[in-house]
């Protein structure tokens, strides 16, 4: 189905649009996207169509193979990177965990991590310690931003990967992935983000970056259980595909060639049928992304948290992170005696927000609008709170 996306301006001045793009708006003020998003119309239009057709018609490649190189053309734009770089994946913990499982470690080797960093970052990499694997981490900053000097320290001849997320999900601070990845490329390591509270919501650049991983339920507004995996082609002899099937090998259609040839692409860590509905989902929201423009998008959010922490501090909340007005994140956190109560009100009065921990275990409410959210939604926020 054709179908022509709106500006950005016409969605925000315009109600009877912006409930239809954006369905949740009708009934709640949506402000938890570094959770999880609400669906966008077109997103949900794509995937109904797709799921009809292939109930009329059976769930065969050809009703997507279409999609599905169109969305490694737009995944790879997003990051600047080449679409054979591209793999799909079913989550930001499954390409995490093929990194961790495809590097050919060595006993002695060591990880570093941060403390601070969100579980799905953690995990694949202390499962590593069985390995042999020395797991080192960061230790907690004050506002979880993490820069050469924290983790430098922690570097030796023997560290074979860092891996970081590209933005903090509690306070919002973006790393310096170019600075970081380029220090460690220069001693010889490999770099791995997580940037699934990025992706879709600021500017990334992947040219100092060996492996990047994010699915598409938070920013990019895609459904959940799809994903992508970008790996550098230099890094495709260094990753070796930790799971194996009849889509990992070159000559895919020969049934009875049982030889293991990898293709020249990141499809190599694909290894059986895709997500189709997922795919589907993912291409309509990427192709939004790029229509709205991801520098779009990240003044937005820029322009709609200075307004909420202005709001917030007048009225007395402590908010974490760094007092950056020109800091480009979706993410507003704040602390409060009564954040239990508050965030209970919120759900009551129809606000969708997040309830989290600091890391001292204080009770936080975390705000993420996104592009669509309105300055009105963010006034209503404060006059509850």
């Amino acid at each position: 189905m054709m179908y022509n996306l709106p500006m950005l301006a016409d969605i925000l001045t315009d109600q009877k649009l912006r409930h239809q793009e954006f369905p949740v708006t009708e009934h709640k003020v949506f402000l938890a996207h570094a959770a999880v998003c609400p669906l966008p119309g077109c997103v949900a239009r794509a995937v109904s169509d797709y799921v009809w057709d292939s109930a009329q018609k059976g769930q065969f490649e050809h009703l997507y193979s279409e999609a599905e190189f169109q969305t490694r053309q737009l995944a790879a734009k997003l990051i600047r990177a080449d679409p054979t770089e591209i793999a799909f994946i079913a989550s930001t913990s499954h390409g995490l965990s093929l990194v961790a499982a495809g590097v050919d470690w060595k006993t002695d080797d060591n990880v570093v991590i941060a403390q601070q960093d969100f579980p799905a970052n953690i995990y694949p990499w202390l499962g590593l310690e069985r390995k042999g694997v020395e797991v080192r981490f960061i230790p907690p900053t004050e506002n979880g931003s993490i820069i050469i000097d924290d983790l430098s320290p922690l570097i030796d001849e023997k560290t074979r990967l860092v891996s970081l997320s590209s933005l903090h999900y509690l306070t919002g601070t973006p790393i310096d992935l170019d600075g970081i990845g380029s220090f460690l490329r220069k001693q010889g390591i490999l770099f791995c983000v997580d940037a699934i509270q990025s992706l879709g919501a600021i500017p990334c650049s992947v040219e100092n970056v060996d492996f990047l991983t994010a699915d598409a339920h938070k920013w990019l507004l895609g459904p959940q259980g799809i994903g992508i995996l970008y790996v550098k082609q230099e890094n495709f002899d260094r990753l070796y595909p930790a799971l194996l099937g009849w889509k990992s090998v070159s000559d895919q259609r020969n049934y009875t060639n049982f030889k293991l040839n990898f293709p020249e692409s990141a499809s190599r860590y694909e290894p059986g049928s895709l997500n189709a509905p997922g795919l589907i989902g993912l291409h309509s929201a990427l192709k939004l992304i790029d229509h709205i423009g991801v520098a779009n998008i990240a003044q937005r959010l820029t322009t709609l948290r200075n307004i909420l922490i202005k709001k917030l501090n007048r009225q007395g909340y402590d908010v974490l992170g760094v007092p950056d007005e020109k800091l480009a994140t979706g993410i507003t956190t704040f602390k409060s005696d009564k954040a239990v109560e508050l965030h209970k009100h919120l759900n009551r009065m129809n606000f969708v927000v997040s309830l989290r921990n600091d890391p001292a275990g204080n009770k936080c409410i975390r705000v993420s609008p996104h592009f669509y959210n309105t300055e009105e939604e963010i006034d209503a926020l404060s006059r509850e709170l």
